[in-house]
């Protein structure tokens, strides 16, 4: 295994590829569902690949994750595709923010009920699943391709009876399904990159990615309005909206909350040193 790694990693880096080192520990670490990330080791029993093959690819500029139709988050493996967003690191903050809010509100008799807007690979909505015994999540992606890719993962983890997908933009699927008040959370991942700044991102995503998934509007907050606005009367009272933002985005998205009205308790969720979550609540008595 030690000179696999060695010689994958020389083949990148002739390739010329941006960070062979990154490279070679992501195709370890996807390739063996994640053991890497969660152990610090990568053991892999499963079919082999063609060294050559997704080095000739990733000259192309296609994702590694692509090339493997999988990615890993939080230690776990995704079956994906060009259809969907990739997960990213820190998009944990969402899951880790919504475990310890969502504590509270477990004493329900059904357990807490998420909604997973724009779920692209499920991973978040079959994450939060797999940590939060009690929760239940319906998951909702514009893209009936993505729902199709989520639905193989979501069977794969055993969750059918706990992570229900539908297709539809936004809150649309749930606005006229009974759906009004009962939500305890909306958790969401949007996108947020400003149309103008598309250009500056990397070529995989640019190239490979869903458009949809990343192109946030002229100043990368169309989804936040629309989200902020409809979001309270699918939420319980004291209902929580927690959402993952871009760089710098946190004072323009307070200001959206704070004049929509009807929420309080705004809390920020670092990465690093950068806010890159925000949570919400809703207010007692507000619609």
């Amino acid at each position: 295994m030690f000179n696999e790694f060695l010689a994958t990693h020389e083949k990148l880096k002739n390739a010329n590829v941006e960070d062979p080192l990154l490279e070679t520990l992501r195709f370890f670490d996807i390739r063996s569902d994640g053991a890497l990330g969660r152990a610090g080791l990568c053991q892999d029993g499963q079919t082999k690949i063609d060294i050559e093959t997704v080095v000739r690819k990733r000259e192309l500029g296609i994702p590694i994750e692509h090339i493997l139709g999988k990615a890993c988050f939080m230690g776990r493996s995704f079956r994906c595709s060009p259809d969907t967003f990739l997960p990213t690191e820190q998009s944990g903050l969402l899951i880790e923010a919504a475990r310890t809010l969502l504590q509270e509100r477990a004493s329900a008799e059904k357990g807490p009920l998420v909604l997973d807007i724009g779920t692209g690979c499920g991973n978040l909505a079959i994450t939060l699943a797999l940590t939060s015994a009690s929760v239940r999540v319906f998951a909702s992606d514009i893209s009936p391709a993505a729902i199709e890719i989520a639905r193989t993962n979501v069977s794969r983890y055993g969750l059918d009876h706990r992570v229900f997908l539908l297709a539809g933009d936004l809150l649309s699927p749930f606005q006229e399904g009974g759906y009004e008040g009962t939500i305890d959370m909306i958790l969401c991942n949007p996108p947020y990159i400003p149309t103008r700044s598309i250009g500056k991102l990397p070529r995989a995503l640019i190239e490979h990615g869903p458009r949809v998934a990343f192109d946030g509007g002229p100043f990368g907050i169309d989804l936040y309005r629309r989200l902020i606005k409809e979001a309270p009367a699918l939420l319980k009272p004291g209902g929580i909206l927690l959402f993952e933002i871009g760089e710098m985005q946190e004072r323009l998205i307070t200001r959206i909350l704070e004049d929509q009205g009807g929420y309080g308790d705004i809390v920020f969720y670092n990465h690093g040193e950068k806010v890159r979550a925000m949570s919400a609540r809703k207010k007692q008595g507000s619609v």
